[in-house]
């Protein structure tokens, strides 16, 4: 969907969120609707919500993926750095570095501890890239300290055990503690990637408290993915009846074999489902333009961000004035053959946004 170039191309009532990369900074996110005659706009104002009042009394959680397809990105597996030919294979066997083993009817390579040894010391081989570590070094610190009500974040792993349905408690993290903490991964590899005892850990261990923020990094692909929709439908009416206290639910992506089908369906289920509450959102680590993109869906819908302002299109026509405050959830609509639009505010500051890449595919058929 990234390379749009016409939204008079996409079926009627098709949504689209404009991608990251071409996001101004000031906004959160910005989503598109195709109607019958004009686009429909949701634009919100990126807010840091350790800025306002908003943020006080909350409990903060990070939850990290222990499946074993996790590994990589927890620089817990080797490599090779480059391409082994049939010759270096003869040179492994001649030296003990590795045997032949049968897998499946067929031949694979099963390498000694000293051929690792070597492979390692020639450059061969090496770890994986930890992914994890600079995200969860990232994030924790800021949320402890910025957000959390205690001054620390609840970590924990989760998708661990044969079934992938346990998690491993870390415990609290102060900002300084998480910053030169080691995330290495769980005691105990999952065999499968089952969200809801995280999300039912988080929910439970806070049930009073007043807002809550939660980060799960995955990988996707999870299992109880039906369970998890469901539950989320139930939540977002219980939030929205007031029976029980508001939380935010965000899965960031990471590895490149991301299932962002997933990822994307739990964030759309307000649409999809007709929900009251958005419950969840969801980002791709390598997409992030920075730690504050895990805010752009925490927007107070009354916060006020200029006395007044004005939304022109790429005519420069007027589409919305702004006459009694530009509020940090906007919604207008723009000409099916809108490429653009500005936000301008009192003060004489404006902000223009492309709303798809300017050179691309041709556009999208129906």
């Amino acid at each position: 969907m990234t390379n749009i170039r016409s939204y008079a191309d996409l079926p009627i009532g098709r949504n689209h969120q404009v991608p990251n990369e071409i996001l101004d900074l000031a906004f959160g996110e910005l989503n598109i609707t195709r109607k019958e005659n004009c686009l429909e706009v949701v634009l919100t104002a990126l807010i840091d919500p350790s800025q306002s009042s908003s943020g006080e009394n909350w409990q903060t959680g990070v939850a990290l993926d222990g499946s074993s397809s996790m590994r990589d990105s927890y620089g817990a597996n080797y490599q090779f750095t480059r391409a082994i030919d049939s010759q270096m294979v003869q040179q492994f066997l001649s030296k003990g570095y590795a045997t032949k083993k049968a897998v499946d009817g067929h031949e694979e390579l099963e390498f000694t501890e000293k051929g690792f040894e070597a492979m390692e010391a020639e450059g061969l081989w090496q770890k994986s890239k930890n992914e994890i570590e600079a995200i969860a070094r990232n994030a924790i610190p800021y949320l402890a300290e910025k957000l959390d009500e205690d001054g620390g974040t609840t970590l924990i792993y989760w998708a661990c055990g044969s079934g992938g349905e346990k998690i491993e408690i870390v415990g609290d993290l102060t900002a300084t503690e998480a910053a030169s903490a080691t995330y290495v991964g769980p005691t105990e590899w999952g065999g499968g990637t089952r969200l809801m005892p995280a999300i039912n850990h988080f929910l439970e261990l806070f049930s009073e408290a007043k807002m809550g923020f939660y980060i799960f990094v995955t990988d996707g692909g999870i299992d109880d993915f039906e369970e998890v929709k469901n539950f989320t439908a139930q939540l977002s009416r219980d939030i929205d009846a007031k029976s029980c206290n508001p939380v935010k639910l965000v899965l960031i992506g990471v590895g490149d074999q991301i299932n962002r089908q997933q990822l994307e369906d739990l964030d759309d289920l307000p649409d999809v489902m007709d929900l009251p509450y958005d419950v969840w959102d969801h980002k791709i680590a390598d997409e992030m333009r920075g730690l504050t993109d895990i805010f752009s869906e925490l927007v107070d819908e009354n916060l006020i961000l200029a006395p007044s302002g004005r939304i022109t299109d790429h005519q420069n026509s007027v589409v919305k004035d702004y006459s009694d405050g530009v509020p940090a959830l906007m919604t207008f609509e723009l000409p099916l053959d809108a490429t653009d639009f500005s936000l301008e505010i009192s003060g004489g500051q404006s902000v223009k946004q492309d709303l798809f890449l300017k050179a691309g595919p041709p556009p999208l058929s129906n």
